[in-house]
């Protein structure tokens, strides 16, 4: 730190205890441009105050770098620049969000993706602006990064509160390019992207292109971190399908645990794998029909596990888990649902009737894992008919999900964190008639304030537009309460804002 740095604190330490318990510093020496103090003894207060003049006008002005010589040239911009329209919502949400502060980044993310979407950029003046903010949000970085264009990742150079930039940028470039069919990074430029980046670019590869997404996976498997090695395999489950086998049969062999129950957990969601077709073999000896038609059930606990079944999951219990139940949960939640038909001979319904009857539960934990997994419609219909659980809405088709979530809201009342549950459990972007039929819900509540509150980020991610206008009566008849005025009046903005950006830039 510099002496004008070290003046200017004592200045600050001198004003906030008092020029009684604290000497005013002596004015500093600015140099050619400094100010000669005044002659004679000054009071204490008229010194602190001409202190304070001194180093305002300073600060403003700045001071002359140490070095003397320029950078280098930023390099011709390969982008456009993006729309007038466009950059004024940018400036807008900025500067003076719409919807609140809370809900920028949200604006400003959408802002960045639908930019990069078009190939454009960020105009030169609002770059400072935006990697300040960027860096104080991680979130914001990665979007920002791919739309700084060139000047913006040249500015970023010259500051070392920016150098972020150049790891996330070189991740942009990679997902940009992962984005066009055929196009993947080498070996060697895979293994040099930082771990966030590679996350993102298998993210984005999956879903076009998962076989050489998963060829990245295997390039750098051996020399990856475990913790590498598991948050690449966490990427598989977007596209996943009997190709992946082969590498997680192979890390159900890895050293470290976590890796092994992550393949685990992949393996249960591919019901026509080797290690499904080994689960199904668990099961069969430990089902058996009982009573004069065979309507019943019988299940009995699995004995203890050879190694064979270890590899494939049946470890070590959970704390204050039984180990036999939680082996029969592993044998269920791994063996393709098929066999349970087989076993029982009858339909999903009736066979999960049939389980909740003899109170089977570590049997039906393990059925609903299986279900979760490979979301199955069928099989999470008839669970959800014996006992309402949030997590089974995501595997009805969409149509039936916004129906059942619905069904739900008006049966739970004002039981608000439920209703927040409910909701979140459907995917946005959310059909015109769910939007408008959930907004008519949340406005009947004796709760409404308090639902809305809990349901924002939720409505912020999925409501339609077709919404908006129930939003807007809504808000004209608020009465006195101001919190949920403000709130319905944030969404209405983002939503609006949301929008707008995205006809900027068509």
């Amino acid at each position: 730190m510099t002496d004008v740095d070290s003046w200017w604190r004592e200045v600050g330490n001198a004003a906030l205890v008092g020029t009684a318990r604290r000497p005013v510093p002596p004015l500093a020496d600015l140099g050619a441009a400094g100010v000669r103090p005044r002659e004679g003894a000054t009071p204490r207060e008229e010194a602190l105050l001409d202190a304070a003049a001194l180093g305002g006008a300073a600060l403003r002005a700045g001071r002359r770098l140490d070095h003397a010589e320029p950078p280098d040239e930023a390099p011709t911009e390969r982008r456009p620049e993006a729309p007038r329209r466009a950059v004024q919502l940018l400036e807008l949400v900025m500067t003076q969000p719409p919807a609140g502060a809370q809900q920028r980044a949200s604006l400003l993310t959408h802002w960045l993706r639908t930019a990069d979407d078009a190939g454009r950029r960020v105009p030169h003046v609002l770059l400072p602006t935006l990697l300040g903010l960027a860096t104080g949000t991680r979130e914001l970085r990665r979007p920002a990064a791919a739309v700084l264009g060139e000047r913006g990742r040249w500015l970023a150079a010259l500051r070392e509160e920016w150098q972020w930039v150049a790891d996330a940028a070189a991740g942009a470039e990679a997902r940009t390019a992962s984005r066009v069919a055929g196009a993947a990074p080498s070996t060697d430029e895979w293994a040099r992207l930082p771990s966030t980046d590679r996350v993102a670019v298998l993210g984005t590869m999956r879903a076009h292109d998962p076989a050489t997404a998963r060829a990245l996976v295997v390039a750098t498997w051996e020399s990856d971190s475990a913790r590498d090695r598991r948050a690449h395999l966490e990427t598989l489950r977007v596209g996943l399908g009997p190709h992946d086998e082969p590498l997680l049969e192979r890390a159900l062999d890895d050293r470290a645990g976590t890796v092994r129950e992550v393949a685990a957990e992949l393996l249960d969601a591919l019901p026509g794998s080797a290690r499904a077709a080994r689960m199904a073999e668990r099961l069969r000896p430990l089902v058996r029909r009982t009573g004069l038609l065979g309507r019943g059930l019988d299940i009995i606990l699995p004995d203890e596990p050879d190694p064979a079944a270890v590899r494939d999951g049946l470890g070590k219990p959970p704390p204050r888990r039984s180990a036999r139940g939680w082996w029969l949960e592993q044998i269920c939640a791994g063996a393709p649902l098929e066999v349970w038909s087989e076993l029982a001979g009858t339909d999903p319904s009736t066979t999960v009737k049939r389980l909740w009857d003899a109170q089977q539960q570590d049997a039906l934990g393990g059925v609903r894992r299986a279900v979760r997994a490979r979301r199955d419609a069928r099989w999470a219909a008839a669970l959800l008919e014996r006992a309402w659980d949030v997590t089974l809405v995501p595997s009805l088709p969409r149509e039936s999900r916004e129906r059942v979530a619905l069904t739900r809201v008006d049966a739970t009342t004002d039981r608000v964190h439920e209703v927040a549950a409910v909701v979140g459990s459907v995917d946005p972007p959310w059909s015109a008639d769910f939007s408008v039929a959930l907004v008519s819900r949340l406005r009947a509540s004796k709760v409404g304030s308090a639902m809305v509150l809990a349901t924002m980020p939720h409505l912020v991610a999925g409501l339609h537009p077709a919404a908006l206008d129930a939003l807007e009566r809504w808000i004209e008849s608020g009465g006195a309460d101001q919190t949920l005025t403000n709130n319905l009046r944030n969404l209405l903005q983002f939503h609006s804002v949301k929008r707008s950006i995205t006809e900027a830039f068509r």
